[in-house]
């Protein structure tokens, strides 16, 4: 591999590591956007599973708060921290 190949190739990297982030980035704002959307009313939690009129137990804000927002929260940035990871990882090798 001659150096300018290696200097396009790590320019490509460069990149790709770019839009892999940006792209989960995006997704836990749409995220957000879709727990606020289906879960708020007036930028306040609501939980789900609790009847009209009666004041939700402690499990049910405790299984609404999984299941509606930290939940998929979670996943999102279990994948984004992935993301980031496999970037820096890469990076390391590269500049061996």
């Amino acid at each position: 591999m001659t150096a300018q190949s290696a200097h396009h190739d790590d320019r490509g990297l460069r990149q790709l590591h770019r839009v892999e982030i940006t792209v989960a980035m995006n997704w836990v704002i749409r995220t957000c956007q879709e727990i606020i959307r289906d879960h708020s009313h007036q930028t306040c939690w609501v939980p789900t599973g609790t009847p009209t009129g009666t004041a939700p137990t402690t499990d049910d804000l405790i299984q609404s708060a999984r299941t509606d927002v930290l939940g998929r929260l979670q996943r999102q940035i279990d994948g984004v921290e992935a993301i980031i990871g496999n970037a820096e990882r890469e990076r390391a090798q590269r500049n061996r």
